[in-house]
């Protein structure tokens, strides 16, 4: 008997297996399914609010740093402006809470001693006479112990300023400074 092959060109091997099992394969829709849409809508939904709420915050967050930049810029003129009072005269810097404005038509500072309402910050000075220890005539700090003396050639100033952001009911800024009349001799009582 006699054996005859058929080859059998293995380009079309691929061909018919495709044939072969094309009732195996999925079909896939042309759009959208249902779930997909909804699976959309939900992160939708979910993320546009969310991104929103960070974007005002940081907003928010933005205008308040700048608002407590210029209250330390506040602050700062503050001490300028005493330290020029003290070299002006001495005398001029007097026991007392003050307020401390912006003349509106000229631009110089007024001190007053009533509550002012013509600026964003409220700058409250209080001066007192600073307290010395009486043995070593060294400042006396909040704090410390032992018999003091008030002297008057050196002054206490405690500067706040305050204001009313949007989140808080106020925000305070404070510095305690202290000054000395550098134009006089500084004799100190004998202990």
């Amino acid at each position: 008997m006699k054996t005859t092959f058929t080859v059998i060109p293995l380009l079309l091997i691929p061909k018919a297996l495709s044939i072969k099992n094309k009732h195996l394969r999925l079909k896939k829709p042309n759009g959208l399914s249902i779930i997909e849409l909804i699976i959309v809508i939900i992160l939708f939904l979910i993320l546009v609010p969310t991104s929103l709420v960070i974007f005002v915050g940081a907003r928010k967050i933005i205008g308040q740093s700048y608002i407590q930049h210029q209250a330390a810029v506040t602050l700062g003129e503050n001490n300028d402006i005493l330290r020029y009072m003290r070299n002006m005269n001495f005398d001029l810097i007097v026991n007392g809470t003050f307020y401390l404005i912006r003349n509106p038509g000229t631009g110089n500072w007024l001190v007053k001693s009533d509550l002012p309402t013509m600026d964003v910050f409220e700058r409250r000075i209080a001066v007192s006479n600073a307290l010395r220890h009486t043995d070593t005539h060294n400042l006396y700090m909040p704090g410390d112990a032992g018999d003091s003396y008030e002297d008057p050639d050196t002054k206490k100033i405690e500067i706040n300023v305050i204001w009313a952001p949007d989140y808080i009911p106020l925000d305070l800024l404070t510095h305690t400074l202290y000054v000395a009349n550098w134009q006089k001799a500084i004799v100190y009582p004998s202990t």
